[in-house]
């Protein structure tokens, strides 16, 4: 049942915990991971946990940027994180509560960063990275690549706009931005390997640049590269944590991998950020369900999606799959 629509995948806007109960006797495990100022994982990093009754808790994080502190008890946690190996380093604190935990488990991500050098020039308005800021973009580049961007939001013009995107490219191969906007219509099209291949071209200009991440992870999934697309779905929301597309995709991506609890945790999240545009994940929560055999649950995110989005191509395989998951779940060891 499980697949995704390119179309409405494509028109949505561009892994925390849901709401749940308080923790019993055990205690609450707060993990989580920790990404350095390049958006890698970060290594032995120091994870310090504040408690508002006041304990307080370190460890140190492994070689693939995991840390985690076991029996915790409810309250509101405080993390931050120190790097021995580079003092300069230092993390914002990044703030949580028990009542955000889900099965006694709470994901907190911590982010180390740089001090901002006095200095430095500002990067000129809407640019996001210091790769943008640097550029040295021809005037005739730009201008196709915005008259692109025109055609393409505005007129919707796919092929004037795409020969725009190719002007622009072969003005200034290096033209990340203009590639990834190649790449979003070829994907419209179906061209996934025209697609995939302009994707890898941007970050080789941009090694963290998100659209071209996601897009590749996107790319991966339907090539059915599901390691690779989840790594790099990772490294994007690493760089960008509050899109609800890059969590739908790496709640899909974690699902064909049988990963099923960061599935749920990232598409709880996804459809925390966004109800609407993160519809979908209502279908991949009911077959992280169905596969913990609870096929009530699976059947009532399926009637949500339905709900929210009554007029979807494959309503009426939906409606079956509901009344089969809701038979099963009446059934007798809900076999």
């Amino acid at each position: 049942m499980r697949k995704i629509d390119p179309f409405a995948i494509l028109k949505i806007l561009c892994l925390a915990a849901a709401m749940a109960a308080a923790a019993p006797q055990g205690g609450i495990t707060i993990f989580g991971r920790v990404y350095a100022p390049d958006g890698q994982t970060a290594v032995r990093v120091r994870v310090r946990v504040d408690i508002v009754n006041g304990m307080t808790r370190e460890t140190v994080c492994d070689d693939q940027g995991n840390y985690e502190f076991r029996g915790m008890p409810a309250g509101r946690y405080r993390l931050s994180a120190t790097n021995p190996e580079a003092p300069e380093e230092f993390a914002e604190p990044a703030e949580s509560d028990s009542t955000r935990s889900y099965a006694n488990r709470l994901q907190i991500n911590v982010y180390m960063r740089l001090p901002i050098k006095h200095g430095v020039a500002a990067a000129p308005p809407g640019v996001v990275s210091v790769e943008e800021a640097s550029q040295n973009i021809p005037k005739a580049a730009r201008k196709a690549y915005e008259q692109g961007m025109k055609l393409q939001k505005e007129k919707r013009d796919p092929e004037k706009a795409l020969a725009q995107f190719n002007q622009a490219i072969e003005i200034y191969p290096a033209y990340f931005q203009a590639l990834t906007e190649r790449a979003n219509l070829r994907m419209e099209r179906n061209q996934l390997a025209e697609a995939g291949a302009d994707f890898e071209q941007a970050l080789k200009s941009n090694a963290k640049y998100v659209p071209a991440l996601r897009g590749l992870g996107y790319c991966q999934i339907q090539r059915k590269e599901f390691p690779a697309a989840v790594a790099n779905l990772e490294r994007a929301f690493a760089l960008a944590p509050n899109v609800p597309l890059t969590l739908l995709l790496l709640g899909y991506g974690n699902l064909s991998l049988n990963r099923y609890e960061a599935a749920k945790q990232c598409l709880l999240e996804a459809l925390r950020l966004d109800k609407v545009s993160a519809a979908r994940a209502h279908i991949y929560l009911g077959e992280v369900y169905a596969k913990e055999q609870k096929f009530t649950e699976a059947a009532d995110e399926v009637l949500l999606f339905l709900k929210s989005t009554p007029q979807a191509p494959d309503a009426a395989q939906l409606k079956e799959l509901e009344r089969q998951w809701r038979a099963r779940g009446k059934a007798p060891n809900n076999k």
